[in-house]
């Protein structure tokens, strides 16, 4: 837990949304509009490491967070990837994708290609909060 920012920090950077086991964050920058993050409140690795409570949590939480993205965005599909090599802490970006992006055919980078408003986040963050079954 020492290398782990977030752990040293107590909290992520560009909190959006936060549940009783995971925080969604999103920065000013981002490689596509619509992008977001959910990290993991306790300091684990990798997924098989949550007991099954928080496993459900995260993935409900996680799906949450794609569902209010979709609906906001619409976009033509939604990337989910959890890597863990930079920042050794489970956290799982949602990339939405969409036709033109600038990654549309091949992997996402995370290089800033966009830039969003304080007033962006805020209703990223509101949707996300309020989202909730699958309707």
């Amino acid at each position: 837990m020492a290398d782990c920012p977030i752990c040293a920090r107590g909290y992520p950077l560009d909190v959006l949304a936060e549940f009783p086991t995971t925080w969604v964050t999103g920065g000013i920058e981002a490689p596509l509009p619509g992008y977001a993050c959910v990290v993991a409140k306790r300091h684990v690795t990798e997924p098989f490491e949550l007991g099954e409570a928080e496993r459900l949590a995260f993935w409900e939480d996680s799906m949450r967070a794609a569902r209010a993205l979709a609906r906001l965005f619409n976009p033509r599909k939604m990337n989910y990837q959890i890597h863990g090599n930079s920042i050794p802490h489970l956290h799982m970006h949602l990339y939405p994708r969409y036709a033109g992006d600038p990654y549309e055919g091949r992997p996402i980078s995370n290089e800033a290609q966009f830039q969003r408003t304080p007033q962006d986040l805020t209703r990223i963050g509101q949707s996300i909060r309020e989202s909730s079954g699958p309707t």
